[in-house]
């Protein structure tokens, strides 16, 4: 489980400081910022040397997920998804120590933690930062198989960028409290905000098909990580 908290945390941490659209040195500084955050993760959780060379298929999975963006392709995110996936499946496998950060952990007087593991606030705090920034890389992959006209709508409707993310967030964080009705009033209270812009579609647009598959991608991504705590 933490192997693949560690993989979301440097791929969400990587699209965080990527300059959105740019070519030139992309690599650079995203790539940096994935090795430390899962280096200095994995030395925190207690991956020690005999775990710490899956930093290097870690690292390959980033440079493919950055560099599949630059092309606006989709191996990245099929690279990206089975990676996650396979460390789910096989992350146990990998030498665990006990965590360094643990009695740090245990010492926080945070009266919300107090019942929560230490792997579980990690996954959890992993899948926020996914969720801010590479779910908008997601979503927008799926727009774009939708075809030119359904992505060209993105670019007029741009709130979606900065309220996708803290819709993820809000939907996430109350299904993992259970509270589903404060989840479907988010979903509902979308909708109402959104049909004027929906009725003022022109006969053929493709406002509504932009909406709707963005809206449902990005909830299927805030659901997809609740089964795991």
């Amino acid at each position: 489980m933490m192997l693949a908290a560690l993989l979301l945390a440097a791929l969400g941490a990587a699209d965080l400081v990527r300059r959105p659209g740019g070519r030139t040195h992309v690599l650079e500084v995203p790539f940096l910022t994935a090795l430390a955050v899962f280096v200095l993760g994995a030395a925190a959780l207690g991956f020690g040397r005999e775990g710490i060379w899956v930093a290097v298929p870690a690292m390959a999975v980033v440079v493919a997920w950055l560099s599949a963006q630059t092309a606006a392709r989709l191996y990245g995110l099929i690279t990206g998804a089975a990676a996650v996936a396979a460390a789910l499946l096989f992350g146990q496998h990998v030498p665990r120590h006990e965590p360094p950060i643990e009695p740090w952990y245990d010492s926080l007087e945070i009266p919300a933690l107090q019942s929560v593991p230490l792997d579980a606030a990690v996954l959890g705090l992993a899948v926020v930062v996914f969720l801010v920034q590479s779910a908008n890389v997601v979503v927008r992959a799926v727009l774009r198989k939708a075809g030119p006209a359904v992505l060209e709508e993105e670019q007029e409707l741009q709130g979606g960028r900065i309220l996708g993310p803290i819709e993820r967030v809000f939907i996430f964080a109350m299904a993992l409290a259970g509270q589903y009705a404060a989840v479907a009033a988010v979903m509902a209270a979308k909708g109402v905000l959104r049909f004027p812009e929906i009725s003022r579609d022109a006969a053929g647009g493709s406002r509504a098909e932009y909406v709707l598959v963005g809206s449902f991608v990005s909830w299927a991504l805030a659901f997809a990580a609740v089964p795991l705590f």
